[in-house]
């Protein structure tokens, strides 16, 4: 989805700070019914009484679980974000992602809120501090997605459904996986590949604690913004021609597309740009650590091997 350079930015100071746009959950035992202390991502003790009946999302990823797992009718509140699926945008709105309105959520008297980290950390104590029961979440990598989402379902009480999630995502991974491996084993070389966020008179890519490099990896690639830590950080045009990448991937969330980067003065140096392998990624499957991070691995893996 475009947007305007203003608001792409504040994304991406976002991004920076929580990656998110953002999942849900760790490892657990079921509450069956029973009261339950769990620590969440964030390493907080949730003291979580029965299974919920009044949810609260203030996050997008932690939404499309919500709804994955058939729990649409529990849900009293979303962030204005929350688009997917598309029952979820007729939800009551509780404010952003980053400024969600806490008045709003005391009043639609959740019994658990899900929230990740980051910039929601501040007001994640907030909720805590009014009595709320407040389960932050925060995924790093398509595995421990999987385990959020079987969390979550340990929470509300879907752990048939959420299994069946997680198995779904295991398998189309494992697919990949051995596809990647016998690449490897008959002596193929990874694809460089460089994956532009957004872009104004440099790119901004992303580094190798980011979700994105971690699908570059599964997807047989190696992300050429790796050589930075960050999460997500510019990237000069030298230093890509330097790099010289084989793909380059290009957020649906930037400011260009890919016709407009072989029309950039210089590009054309750009090994990816001169051999048309420049290709767009729907930036929701891939930011949201969700159900569909999956789909997003799938998109990675399907340009990588064009």
């Amino acid at each position: 989805m475009k947007r305007t350079g203003i608001v792409i930015i504040g994304s991406l100071v976002v991004l920076a700070l929580v990656f998110p746009l953002i999942g849900c959950g760790s490892s657990g035992n079921s509450l069956k019914g029973k009261e339950a202390t769990l620590t969440d991502d964030l390493g907080r003790e949730v003291d979580i009484s029965s299974v919920p009946e009044r949810i609260v999302s203030i996050s997008p990823a932690c939404t499309e679980i919500i709804f994955a797992l058939g729990l649409e009718d529990k849900v009293v509140g979303v962030t204005e974000y929350c688009d997917y699926p598309e029952e979820a945008k007729s939800k009551p709105k509780i404010g952003t992602f980053s400024t969600p309105n806490v008045e709003v959520i005391v009043n639609a008297e959740p019994d658990l809120v899900l929230a990740t980290g980051g910039v929601q950390q501040e007001v994640l104590t907030k909720m805590e501090d009014l009595g709320l029961t407040v389960y932050a979440v925060d995924p790093k990598t398509l595995d421990q997605t999987v385990k959020s989402i079987e969390k979550v379902g340990s929470i509300t009480g879907t752990e048939k459904k959420a299994s069946e999630v997680a198995k779904d995502m295991e398998e189309r991974a494992a697919e990949i996986n051995q596809q990647v491996d016998e690449r490897e084993s008959s002596g193929e070389a990874k694809p460089k590949v460089f994956y532009e966020i957004y872009y104004e008179n440099n790119a901004w890519t992303a580094g190798k604690d980011s979700i994105i490099s971690n699908l570059i990896s599964l997807a047989g690639g190696n992300n050429v913004g790796d050589v930075d830590s960050s999460d997500y950080y510019e990237f000069s045009l030298e230093r890509i021609i330097q790099e010289n990448p084989d793909v380059y991937l290009i957020s649906s969330g930037s400011m260009s597309n890919p016709g407009d980067v072989t029309q950039r003065p210089s590009w054309d140096q750009i090994k990816a740009v001169r051999d048309g392998k420049v290709f767009m990624i729907e930036e929701d499957i891939v930011y949201r650590t969700g159900p569909r991070l999956i789909d997003g691995l799938e998109s990675i893996f399907e340009a990588l091997n064009q």
